[in-house]
């Protein structure tokens, strides 16, 4: 993981938990797919609140 911006859009929000995952999903000639599922959460016990942002993946391959 590269970098990510991650952020609450319906008003002010404590952060409690973010949970940031990669993973790559398949090779196919020179071009790697990755998957990325990202969660962001306040305390108040539902996750219910909209939120967006943007996971930067960067990937480093030998290629023959």
């Amino acid at each position: 993981m590269n970098g990510f911006d991650i952020r609450f859009t319906d008003g002010d929000h404590h952060v409690f938990r973010e949970k940031i995952d990669a993973r790559i999903e398949r090779i196919t000639d020179r071009t790697v797919f990755v998957r990325v599922d990202y969660l962001l959460r306040d305390s108040s016990g539902n996750i219910d609140d909209r939120y967006e942002g943007r996971v930067d993946v960067l990937v480093i391959a030998e290629v023959a």
